[in-house]
């Protein structure tokens, strides 16, 4: 990004024509790459996301960011860069659109998913050798059956949460309403449960491991 005075980016921001639309081009790509960079290396419960998804919520921060900065031109005093001040735009606009996020997403919405996310695990399984589908699909509709009789609900929900919706375990224990310290004692006890039904139907570990590549 070219260096600009801040007197020179307000000039191009609230001028006309071509100069205007390259001083907005440029600040564009400067909030989508400093919301970027917040969003891969500043937020631990996004870890989970591809780099594409987090892009893709970069640019529509930056955009909201962009408007927000426009409409605001004339509150700019100069008491700091003016790449500063708009940085705050963008980095408030992420974490406003997170919190909301947290909160609109309630224990009754993984309680709702629970058979959807599972049925996807379910659904039929397209190339490769015919007797690993099948024993993956055996597999699955056992895992299944042991999730829905050895495993409490809250059990089987923060699973499901955390191993197959890639939900981060904060997220989850303030759904749960506790700690993450509890959650992962929750999770440690699901598995083992998990573990111990399988052996005693002569599954190995080394047998789910070579059919899911580590899925946990």
């Amino acid at each position: 990004m070219a260096k600009r005075s801040n007197e020179a980016w307000l000039d191009a921001l609230q001028g006309a024509g071509e100069s205007q639309q390259e001083a907005l081009l440029e600040l564009r790509d400067y909030l989508v790459r400093t919301a970027f960079v917040y969003l891969r290396d500043g937020r631990s419960d996004l870890l989970l996301l591809s780099t594409d998804t987090l892009y893709e919520m970069a640019e529509d921060y930056a955009q909201n960011a962009l408007l927000a900065i426009q409409e605001n031109l004339d509150k700019f005093r100069g008491d700091a860069q003016f790449t500063t001040w708009a940085y705050r735009f963008v980095i408030n606009e992420a974490a406003a659109d997170l919190r909301r996020r947290r909160r609109d997403f309630s224990w009754e919405d993984v309680a709702g998913q629970e058979t959807a996310v599972f049925a996807s695990l379910l659904g039929p399984v397209t190339g490769g050798d015919p007797d690993v589908k099948a024993e993956r699909e055996e597999f699955l509709q056992l895992l299944w059956q042991i999730l829905e009789n050895d495993l409490n609900e809250r059990q089987r929900l923060a699973l499901l949460s955390v191993h197959f919706q890639g939900r981060s375990m904060q997220e989850v224990a303030e759904i749960l309403e506790t700690t993450p310290n509890t959650l992962y004692k929750m999770l440690h006890d699901a598995r083992k449960k998990i573990k111990a039904s399988l052996l005693a139907q002569h599954y190995s570990a080394g047998d789910i491991l070579g059919l899911f590549d580590a899925l946990w």
